[in-house]
């Protein structure tokens, strides 16, 4: 258990007939989520990361990806940490842990790893080191390091300051360390004004599923503050088992799923679901450089891309997923009418199923099929016979195999 000290750096510093007053055409595309042999269950303690300390992680784990990238784009040719490795996972404990220390260093005036005298959550006589400061927010650590920094004025500064120094950029890129808490505090009337705690560990044979979810809204190609997409559900399915875990992105698009229940070598389905009422679009790395945008429609799910489930205690990422290919096209769903009645038609494929709805009230869909259509190749049919008030709206529920 080593951790190292950073130098104290300043920063560079969207006639008619009456009950149709109003028609929409949507279409959502829902991948078959499988059976299986238990319930899934949120993991939550991921925690709720700033947005702040989101972009440390994902600097970190795109570096941690490729660090010769890295040390391209940094121009430099450091040559003491993996040429690649798995992300690192939030864990709240950690970041607790990270966010009192530096709440502590900044009131007390203070530069340190060991525990501040004064501290208003540690004992610096029990509790003197950053692990034990772990333990008390109830992480039970296996092996652990730390970072501290004070002065840089933000994300990208402390970062580069951390990776520029050898013992942080070492703690950062260790292999062995696969989870990770950050704290950020600013206190004016202290010397530097701005300090950062940086805390990794690994918990016994905990390995995860754990990524980013974020819009790339500036097109700059890196995560940044406000890009975060909340509301996209994780799901890992192996085979038709759906995995007993999964989580879902929360304001800074932060995301955790427990893998080591898994087989090495078995092959895992990464499905995206859009749990919220509004269109998304999120961008996902495909490697060091590279950003996938994928739009995901109200309530869709979608097939993102398959994993293969590393030997021994390894994290995975999205840039360690094949993506599926590409999805298919969603259908135009047409409207037309015949006196009273409403004609739906649309083109279907034979690999899919289609179920059409209707609601009133953009909250309860109901089908108008009671199974789904199967698809033929060639376009389908539904005649809505003499619909009554209120106004309908319509959509098609897409399932694919």
């Amino acid at each position: 258990m080593t951790y190292h000290q950073h130098p104290r750096n300043n920063p560079i510093a969207t006639p008619p007939l009456p009950v149709l007053k109003f028609v929409l055409l949507l279409v959502i595309l829902i991948s078959d989520p499988g059976s299986s042999a238990q319930a899934q269950t949120q993991y939550t303690s991921d925690g709720t990361p700033t947005a702040l300390e989101e972009e440390i992680r994902w600097r970190v784990n795109r570096g941690r990806f490729d660090s010769a990238r890295e040390n391209q784009l940094r121009g430099t040719s450091y040559n003491d940490i993996p040429a690649s490795t798995g992300p690192l996972s939030p864990h709240q404990s950690l970041a607790t842990a990270c966010r009192r220390h530096s709440e502590d260093m900044a009131k007390q005036n203070l530069f340190q790893h060991a525990t501040v005298p004064g501290s208003a959550y540690y004992n610096p006589v029990t509790q003197p080191n950053p692990w034990d400061r772990m333990v008390a927010e109830g992480y039970a650590w296996s092996s652990a390091g730390e970072n501290i920094a004070a002065g840089y004025g933000g994300a990208e500064t402390a970062y580069v300051g951390w990776w520029n120094s050898t013992g942080h950029r070492v703690n950062m890129y260790g292999s062995g360390l696969r989870e990770i808490g950050n704290g950020y505090f600013y206190w004016a009337s202290s010397s530097y004004g701005r300090y950062y705690t940086m805390d990794l560990g690994s918990e016994s044979s905990s390995c995860f599923f754990t990524d980013t979810v974020f819009c790339d809204r500036n097109g700059n190609g890196v995560y940044d503050a406000g890009e975060g997409v909340s509301g996209v559900a994780i799901w890992l399915k192996i085979g038709a088992t759906t995995h007993n875990y999964y989580d879902v992105s929360g304001g800074v698009g932060s995301f955790a799923i427990p893998i080591q229940s898994i087989a090495a070598a078995a092959s895992v389905t990464v499905l995206l679901s859009n749990t919220t009422v509004a269109s998304l679009t999120v961008s996902i790395p495909t490697n060091y450089l590279n950003l996938q945008n994928v739009i995901l429609a109200a309530g869709q799910v979608q097939d993102y891309g398959t994993f293969t489930k590393p030997s021994g205690k390894n994290n995975v990422g999205f840039r360690n997923v094949a993506p599926a290919s590409p999805p298919m096209v969603l259908p135009p769903l047409q409207i037309s009418f015949a006196g009273p009645d409403v004609l739906l038609r649309w083109p279907s494929q034979t690999s899919a199923s289609y179920q059409p709805q209707w609601t009133s009230n953009f909250q309860t869909w109901n089908n108008l099929t009671p199974t789904a259509l199967a698809g033929t190749g060639s376009n389908l049919t539904y005649l809505d016979a003499t619909p009554s008030a209120p106004a309908r709206f319509y959509r098609l529920r897409i399932t694919q195999p």
